[in-house]
């Protein structure tokens, strides 16, 4: 009686580890799924920003975009932010997905982060395409006046923002 009842356990467990075998397997391939709709995702949400920016302003973007004609006759430098750059601030593009998620991060760290820094802490794969990627986003926000590149792959929150409004607006000092 008692061999019958461990051949049955014996059953059982190889029946649990097949199982578990078997779920495993599926896991897997759920992870490489989920990878792939993540890179997907990543790259539809880049695209959008991309579009949705260019379609808001029409302008080259670049340091005169954004200004209206005229304004760089006033006879101030260009290297300083001026009231006139802070006018034009107020008017920063909307900011959704990871682009909203790197201004808040940069916004409340003490000294500015690399690339490589926010993706790890947007908890996000350190990947050679994902630090790329967020890289091309934050030189993005820096052309539309979020951020800054204190030097080169350093980068912080603008001066001049103080707080952050998700719908493209920010509090200024």
């Amino acid at each position: 009686m008692v061999t019958s009842l461990l051949a049955k356990l014996g059953r059982a467990e190889e029946s649990a580890r097949q199982e578990c075998a078997e779920l495993a397997r599926q896991m897997e391939q759920l992870h490489e799924r989920m990878a792939v709709a993540r890179r997907r995702l990543e790259r539809l949400s880049i695209a959008r920003e991309e579009l949705t920016a260019l379609e808001a302003d029409g302008e080259p973007v670049g340091p005169e975009a954004g200004k209206p004609a005229g304004s760089g006759q006033d006879g101030r430098g260009s290297g300083s932010e001026t009231a006139g750059q802070a006018e034009v601030h107020q008017e920063r593009p909307v900011l959704r997905g990871l682009r909203k998620d790197a201004v808040v991060l940069l916004a409340s760290s003490e000294e500015p982060l690399r690339a490589r820094d926010v993706v790890r802490a947007l908890g996000q794969r350190d990947v050679r395409g994902q630090v790329e990627g967020m890289r091309a986003r934050l030189k993005r926000l820096v052309a539309d006046g979020w951020l800054i590149e204190r030097e080169q792959g350093l980068f912080a929150v603008a001066s001049g923002v103080n707080g952050f409004a998700g719908e493209g607006g920010a509090a200024t000092s």
